[in-house]
């Protein structure tokens, strides 16, 4: 068990890296392309906001069509889970991009331009840099979502199609299955170990350096080194990009992109005879499952919101307050949030023959409240100013008035935006939480979340698709219609220095 655990252990963690990695360069160049160019910007954003809406069984059609049977399962299937694992880490760092080189000051655009400084020198030496902060602090959301749909991304089952990858989510989930509690137990505690690991040596050093924050517990020696092999090895990208962009001034290159995507793009294009009528027929047939199914989900989606702000607020404050409970606090956040949601039914299964309700509103509160816990933790406080703390101590202003008038205000920015994550977090996590099997076990307590996995086990690709693009657009109609609302009221009343 032992040598297979190791090897379990040590491909997840490949996976996650090979992850967060593509998220990291889609980030990078999806978010300073939004944020230099009005076209792409007005293209990207609504597009944006369906994909961080469709939860990780939606694009498994996508990815099972794309590369395991283009590719084969060995290829494909390494492929698929590293793309899948990626949709749980990507959008948060595109906006963190994208707001950070927003708000760039228009100078360094205009020093690049009046120095004619080239476009890759640009990227490496101002844009990069500039995104740096917020692409760490939005890496600790991230990296705990790309956990938490670990299991979902390594064990991708179809209808009758099962593809099971070796990783640290395969292997617990079946020795949950095969009722092997020895393997169970040592697959959580190495799962524990390695991601309270990877924050305290990699992830917590590099927020307390860039942010200032000093509540999350870390190792600076460690990450410090990491950081000089880091630093090495961008000197030698930079080199290698600066080289490679005069090397390409000397070649003549194809001045039309769109020449060059046809001649790729043209011979994979092929008539499919799916008529319009079997189109229609399929829209609406999927359109009635998902509207009697949609509301219970969205009741759902709402009471977990306010919960998770319930819990979120006043460990914000006592963490505000005093230093060992934000350092506790924050702790057991980062191992909380980051354990797969498949995992949390076998964990509580006693509680699920007796009260299952409660199990799925425990999975559905693991995929909201963090959202809402981290960026009310790591983002909030910092707006909590010294000098205005100074000024409440000098006028004994403490308490709840403290709270309520000073406190809150600060916190509004970070808890709005914690909270338009959790909503796209909770929906997302419907498909863990409203139904599951087990054997003879199984609990079905009906939703969007319930309707997709069913249809996922029957192999219904198509009806996978439609209802998460339906679910999709609700979640996006919800943001337009609440969250911005309460953003622009919010922009009216209240400016943070």
């Amino acid at each position: 068990m032992v040598p297979e655990l190791v090897v379990a252990t040590l491909l997840s963690l490949y996976r996650m890296f090979a992850a967060y990695l593509l998220s990291l360069l889609i980030a990078l160049f999806t978010g300073i392309a939004m944020a230099r160019n009005r076209v792409v910007e007005a293209v990207l954003l609504p597009i944006l906001d369906v994909l961080q809406s469709i939860p990780i069984l939606g694009f498994f059609p996508v990815v099972l069509s794309a590369f395991v049977y283009g590719l084969g399962p060995g290829l494909g299937g390494e492929l698929s889970a590293i793309v899948l694992i990626s949709t749980s880490l990507v959008w948060n760092m595109i906006f963190g991009v994208y707001a950070s080189i927003k708000s760039l000051d228009p100078s360094f655009d205009l020093m690049a331009s009046v120095y004619r400084i080239p476009l890759p020198l640009k990227l490496a030496l101002v844009y990069v840099p500039a995104s740096r902060t917020s692409l760490l602090s939005n890496s600790l959301i991230s990296w705990a979502g790309g956990w938490f749909f670990l299991t979902s991304a390594e064990v991708i089952s179809m209808g009758t199609q099962t593809l099971k990858l070796v990783g640290l989510g395969s292997f617990i989930f079946d020795a949950s299955n095969r009722g092997d509690a020895q393997a169970f137990a040592a697959g959580m505690g190495v799962l524990f170990t390695v991601i309270l690991a990877t924050y305290i040596i990699l992830w917590n050093p590099a927020v307390v350096k860039y942010t200032g924050l000093t509540i999350l517990p870390g190792v600076m020696a460690v990450f410090n080194a990491l950081e000089r092999l880091t630093r090495l090895f961008w000197r030698l990208v930079v080199e290698a990009i600066l080289r490679a962009w005069l090397y390409s001034r000397r070649l003549v290159l194809p001045s039309s992109t769109a020449l060059v995507l046809v001649a790729l793009l043209g011979p994979q294009i092929r008539p499919t005879g799916f008529s319009t009528g079997l189109l229609y027929g399929s829209l609406v047939k999927y359109l009635n499952m998902f509207l009697t199914n949609v509301w219970p989900t969205l009741l759902r989606v709402y009471v977990v919101l306010l919960v998770s702000l319930l819990i979120s607020l006043p460990l914000a404050y006592l963490s505000h307050r005093r230093r060992a409970v934000g350092l506790a606090a924050c702790t057991a956040g980062e191992l909380l949030s980051s354990i797969p949601a498949m995992i949390w039914w076998p964990l509580l299964l006693p509680v699920a023959h007796v009260a299952p309700w409660f199990v799925m509103f425990f999975v559905y509160l693991q995929g909201a409240l963090w959202y809402v816990y981290f960026n009310v933790m790591i983002f909030g406080l910092q707006y909590v100013k010294r000098d205005i703390i100074e000024l409440t101590d000098v006028y004994k202003i403490r308490g709840f008035l403290y709270f309520k008038s000073v406190f809150i205000p600060a916190m509004l920015p970070s808890i709005l935006t914690g909270l338009l994550s959790a909503s796209g977090g909770a929906w997302n996590a419907s498909i863990a939480a409203e139904y599951i099997a087990f054997g003879d076990f199984e609990v079905d307590t009906g939703g969007v979340g319930s309707l997709i996995d069913k249809l996922a086990a029957q192999g219904n690709s198509l009806g996978v698709l439609f209802v998460a693009l339906y679910m999709s657009l609700v979640i996006v109609l919800l943001n337009k219609l609440i969250w911005g609302r309460l953003f622009a009221r919010l922009g009216a009343r209240f400016v943070v220095d």
